[in-house]
């Protein structure tokens, strides 16, 4: 746990600061952009992401089942940083064939009218290549135990690249053209800069060596089951907007921009899950190669302890300060849709609480199961989604959501218990979904009737100050602790 703690730290440290600069972009949105240009923003993402997760190909499978045994600086890693290229733009190439397949039948109402996505459906391939290639290479340099710099690029680079864009809209230094050209930059960044960190700390650049190749019939039942899972996976994460853009077919993207709004706070949560997840995906690959389930068992346990610790807290703060930021004149359009951000921020608790579970099974013997759940799942979120937005709008959406996130974690939980008998919850954990809930219910009843600023700044300082005293009196978690207390040194002296 030492290398994860370490580097774990590290990225969630940036990627805190990530969300004091995302927290700050997401509350001046409104003020800025009109709803449904929030909309256009969240459809351009959404869209990109369904391509991606699709068309990595399984690259970030292969890297976990094979990459341990080919790790060698002296041959390169047997070609692994050219693979990952090759499968790249193979996937990019087939995923651009397939958008402008399928642009017509899904934005054909859309491009025949009058909307604000048509000029800007031309830059979902362009998002769609970058995307893939920072996915898989952020993988390939994640197995070089360097996890840093993707949270970093991730987690702060675009969210300061988006609200520079966003303060240069504000100030009519750019109109929502350009903007938008600058919002899909902070999207492409990570990409192109992974892209010339890999071959930077690659010590000798080759092709894929011949005794990777004879590994050929694994790597493309790995890249067939990368491929389903992340076919289903999609389904799973960005239905909900997809079936939303169906579905509301009157003022769809006004209704996507108040989802959005709520989507994007929420989806600071799950930051914490980044940092810890990436790392431990390399440590969970090496100890299942040396089958070491004591490893597994403890990286399990304190992944879901210390990821439900922080996200709590997260989602406590959010909830708490959200009715008096919808006070505000500006925001009060979006007041109806305020329990998306609390089915959506549940769903990322219950995500966060269950620890590495996908990244355990996916390094496993038994991988293919992942894809097996998701393919169940998918089905279940188009039904959940189609019957929930029909009835309930973006609230039926983001229940939906909610829902098929606790199948899915748990259908992965009840498997590793039985196939391993791992199991993320000890007591610790209990003590701290306690206090979590507790919190939650406060959460509740704080409200003043005073100014929405001072209101905010009350919540958000009461909760802070006691939330982390209780935990750390409690002394739930040795690592925040340690963590906590590394920084009181570091900054008081």
């Amino acid at each position: 746990m030492g290398i994860i703690q370490k580097q774990a730290t590290r990225s969630t440290l940036i990627n805190f600061i990530g969300i004091g600069f995302g927290s700050i972009t997401r509350f001046i949105m409104p003020f800025v952009l009109e709803q449904a240009q929030i909309g256009i923003l969240l459809i351009l993402d959404s869209i990109s992401k369904v391509f991606i997760v699709v068309l990595n190909f399984g690259y970030n499978l292969i890297l976990r089942k094979l990459f341990p045994k080919y790790r060698s600086e002296k041959n390169g890693h047997a070609g692994f940083l050219a693979l990952g290229l090759i499968i790249s733009i193979l996937g990019s190439l087939i995923g651009i064939v397939m958008f402008y397949l399928l642009k017509d039948s899904y934005f054909g109402d859309k491009l025949n009218g009058n909307s604000l996505i048509k000029p800007f459906i031309f830059l979902i391939p362009i998002l769609m290549f970058f995307r893939i290639l920072f996915m898989n290479l952020d993988g390939y340099v994640r197995m070089l135990f360097k996890t840093v710099l993707g949270s970093f690029l991730e987690g702060f680079v675009s969210k300061i690249i988006f609200l520079l864009a966003l303060i240069l809209y504000l100030f009519a230094i750019v109109d929502f053209e350009y903007f938008v050209y600058l919002y899909c930059f902070a999207l492409i960044t990570p990409g192109l800069v992974i892209l010339f960190y890999a071959f930077f700390i690659t010590k000798k650049i080759t092709l894929p060596s011949a005794e990777l190749m004879k590994e050929h019939s694994a790597i493309k039942y790995y890249i067939l089951f990368g491929a389903l899972t992340g076919a289903s996976g999609a389904i799973v994460q960005y239905i909900d907007v997809l079936m939303l853009e169906k579905i509301i077919p009157i003022n769809a993207e006004d209704e996507i921009g108040v989802y959005s709004f709520f989507f994007f706070a929420a989806a600071l949560i799950i930051i914490p899950h980044r940092g810890i997840a990436k790392i431990s995906a390399v440590v969970v690959a090496e100890s299942w190669k040396d089958n070491n389930l004591k490893n597994l068992q403890t990286i399990y346990e304190k992944s879901a302890l210390n990821m439900l610790i922080i996200g709590g807290y997260l989602f406590i703060v959010g909830w708490a300060c959200l009715d008096s930021a919808l006070e505000f004149e500006k925001l009060q359009s979006y007041a109806y849709g305020k329990y998306v951000f609390f089915f959506l921020g549940i769903g990322k608790l219950i995500e966060l609480s269950t620890g590495v579970n996908s990244e355990i099974i996916s390094a496993s013997e038994k991988y293919k199961y992942n894809t097996y759940f998701n393919f169940l799942l998918a089905t279940l979120a188009i039904g959940l989604n189609f019957y929930f937005i029909s009835d309930y709008g973006v609230l039926g959406a983001a229940f939906a959501t909610l829902v098929a996130v606790a199948i899915i974690n748990f259908l992965r939980g009840l498997f590793l218990f039985k196939a391993y008998q791992l199991i993320p919850f000890n007591k610790a954990f209990f003590k701290a979904l306690i206090v979590v809930l507790i919190f939650i219910a406060i959460s509740f009843v704080l409200n003043y009737n005073i100014n929405p600023i001072i209101e905010i700044l009350i919540n958000f300082s009461l909760i802070t100050v006691i939330y982390w005293l209780v935990i750390i009196k409690l002394n739930i978690s040795a690592d925040i602790n340690h963590w906590l207390l590394k920084l009181k040194t570091r900054f008081i002296k």
